[in-house]
Parts: C-alpha cells; structure tokens; sequence
C-alpha cells in the first residue's frame, strides 16, 4: 500500500488576531487511485479508452471552524 494509515498536522496562522472573526477549513488531497474503466480494461483485458484518464485524485474539504473572540 502506498502512503499511511492515518495523517496528523498541525498549522498555525502567522496573522491570527484573537480579537477579530475568522474562519478555517481544510482541503484534503487524496492519493491517485485508477478509475473504474482502467480496472476494468485490465480485468476484461481490453485496450483503455485513450480519451479517459487513467486515475483520479479525490477531493474533500471540511466544514469551516469559526472563531468569534
């Protein structure tokens, strides 16, 4: 498998100002996986389509954090 199980981090804003509002939310990158049609071109062992790509790379993004001070 490529990668790790679980992933931690931790991130600090340079410009935080505890006395104004802010908001943040964190974007996640997953790690390229093959589509559905290259699974299947080698299970069926047919030609992949050229005009499909090969992977994918999912996306997720979290609900925002506010802070009100």
């Amino acid at each position: 498998s490529i990668g790790e199980p679980t992933l931690d981090a931790y991130w600090k804003d340079p410009d935080f100002d505890a006395k104004q509002r802010a908001f943040y939310y964190v974007r996640v990158l997953e790690i390229p996986t093959p589509r559905w049609t290259t699974y299947d071109a080698k299970f069926f062992k047919v030609k992949r389509p050229d005009n499909v790509p090969v992977s994918i790379q999912d996306r997720a993004y979290t609900s925002p954090i506010w802070y009100t001070p």
